[in-house]
């Protein structure tokens, strides 16, 4: 709406036009998110770790345990992507990406990056060379992704 002077005036809102803004905003967060998806989903696909059958469902950064001695080594920043099947996080260029399908969980716990309680140890077995291995990966909304994983692994969260 234009004032005397030709400028937009700035009125008050109403509870409904506030509602339908909001609504498109969320309808356009959703495209946006469905669009990254896909986009992901098709660059794991292409790099031959998540098969066709299998969908993305979520990835954000995370941090993981580039090995150095045993269970020993540094945090490193990389990405994890959750899938119906299984788990991807993408480490560094000299390391295997790390790819754990649900069905090789075998125990996950809950640990800590340094000082903060954000991360998830997993343990499950290679899925190439049968061997158990634990790795621990860290990332925001712990609880949420922890359980994800119990849920679709079967393994009690120790």
């Amino acid at each position: 709406m234009l004032s005397p002077r030709g400028r937009f005036r700035i009125g008050l809102l109403s509870n409904e036009n506030i509602c339908s803004f909001s609504h498109i905003i969320k309808e356009r967060i959703g495209a946006m998110k469905e669009t990254k998806l896909e986009k992901q989903q098709n660059r794991l696909l292409e790099l031959g770790v998540m098969e066709k059958e299998d969908r993305l469902v979520d990835f954000l950064q995370a941090s993981y345990v580039e090995r150095l001695v045993g269970n020993f080594g540094n945090w490193k920043q990389g990405w994890a992507y959750f899938t119906e099947r299984r788990l991807i996080v993408f480490t560094g260029l000299l390391e295997d990406d790390i790819v754990i399908p649900y069905e090789n969980i075998r125990e996950l716990k809950k640990c800590t990056q340094f000082f903060l309680p954000i991360g998830i140890s997993i343990t499950y077995e290679h899925r190439e060379n049968g061997k158990t291995v634990t790795d621990r990966i860290s990332m925001m909304k712990r609880d949420k992704w922890l359980k994800f994983l119990s849920e679709k692994s079967g393994a009690a969260v120790c």
